[in-house]
């Protein structure tokens, strides 16, 4: 029962659910830090007041951890993937293992990056994020979302001001932090990609404290300057910024 409650609950939250060694480089005068995945994929990061944050959506397919099976044996590191039209929500498997999996943006009119999408069990199950990194947690978010002075104007300071990757207007959009979060849209668990230069929305690592089949997010709308905290079916798959150990 619990499982479709969260679907209909997050619309009205819309609108109210091993590296390599960091290479330092200057960039229009913003001075960025660029780390690798064991995939070889590159992203570039910032200090943002005391926490250090990825300034690219999370592309890998792959875990960065090791993790051994009954035979003492590591794991494939692979994160698996589907068909696009592939739709996870009837599935009956609820362990983290079967149901992680991971897609790019498909049908979208924008040619742009956006990174790859990723269901909330695939953020559980094994880090995904570079070594040093983890995706955030509530507690990460809102302190990055309370330096910036708050749900009421942090998505403006975070949002990118590049109109290939928003709808125009992005109204309030002005980086200030660098943050640079982009309109990646998202997949829903009934196997339709949705939203993108519309929305962006990147997981927490939290659960939803009172709908256990949804995970808490974070979304940056182009129509406003504020920040949403709402929740989301763990089956959707979500944007993912990392965040650094340290």
């Amino acid at each position: 029962m619990n499982k479709y409650v969260c679907l209909l609950f997050t619309p009205i939250l819309l609108f109210s659910c091993n590296t390599k060694t960091p290479v330092v480089k200057v960039d229009e005068g913003v001075t960025y830090t660029y780390i690798k995945d064991n995939g070889g994929n590159s992203y570039r990061s910032i200090q943002i007041g005391s926490q250090k944050w990825m300034v690219d959506n999370l592309k890998t397919v792959r875990y960065s951890d090791v993790v051994l099976n009954q035979f003492k044996l590591p794991k494939k590191d692979s994160i698996r993937t589907l068909p696009a039209d592939s739709s996870i929500l009837f599935r009956e498997e609820l362990s983290f293992d079967t149901m992680s999996y991971y897609w790019k943006y498909q049908g979208g009119k924008s040619k742009m990056d956006f990174g790859k999408l990723y269901t909330w069990y695939t953020v559980k199950n094994r880090n995904i994020c570079p070594q040093g990194w983890h995706v955030p947690s509530v507690y990460d978010w809102e302190k990055l979302i309370t330096f910036l002075g708050g749900p009421e104007i942090a998505g403006g300071k975070l949002k990118s001001t590049d109109t290939l990757l928003w709808d125009i207007p992005n109204q309030g959009a002005t980086n200030s932090s660098n943050f640079g979060a982009i309109g990646g849209g998202y997949k829903t668990e009934f196997a339709t990609f949705i939203d993108q230069l519309k929305f962006g929305l990147y997981w927490s690592t939290n659960e939803d404290v009172d709908f256990k089949d949804c995970g808490v997010a974070y979304m940056f709308y182009a129509g406003s300057i504020k920040s949403y905290k709402i929740t989301k079916s763990k089956r959707a798959a979500l944007s993912v910024r990392c965040v650094s150990d340290k």
